[in-house]
């Protein structure tokens, strides 16, 4: 169970550190488009020289591509380890499958989620690979132990 808080821990400190990311990549690619379109303004209305940004109006649109695409595959990269640790989380909270006789057993509880009293057990061989544990309540707690 440590284990589970654990992962939970982490996953949460990714998916917060992942949003601040999310936005500063959003920031920036606003602040790269408002330059280019400034750029272009600037050798249009105001017909500064081509370069008076240091580079071409060609070049600052290359650039903030190459930016926008860097960030769109950082994006995918930090979701896909996101997902990961999630899986993992999630992997560790399911039962592990439990075999008997190298068959594997599923179990069923009549009535479902029922905790504490007496069960019993029987045991049916569905086929090869496969055996049923069917768990019906005999004895409920309550009736095992009494209220002083």
């Amino acid at each position: 169970m440590n284990g589970k808080l654990e992962l939970q821990k982490i996953e949460n400190k990714l998916k917060a550190r992942f949003h601040r990311l999310s936005i500063i990549f959003i920031i920036i690619t606003i602040l790269s488009f408002i330059w280019i379109v400034a750029v272009a303004l600037g050798i249009i209305i105001y017909e500064f020289r081509p370069t008076w940004a240091l580079l071409s109006l060609d070049n600052w649109i290359y650039a903030g591509a190459i930016l926008i695409g860097f960030f769109i595959v950082l994006e995918f990269l930090l979701y896909l380890h996101y997902m990961i640790i999630r899986k993992k989380r999630l992997d560790s909270g399911k039962p592990k499958p439990e075999y008997r006789d190298g068959k594997r057993i599923y179990n069923y509880t009549y009535p479902k989620n029922a905790e504490g009293g007496i069960f019993s057990k029987t045991y049916v061989i569905i086929d090869n690979k496969n055996i049923l544990r069917l768990r019906t309540l005999m004895i409920p707690p309550g009736d095992l132990w009494t209220k002083k």
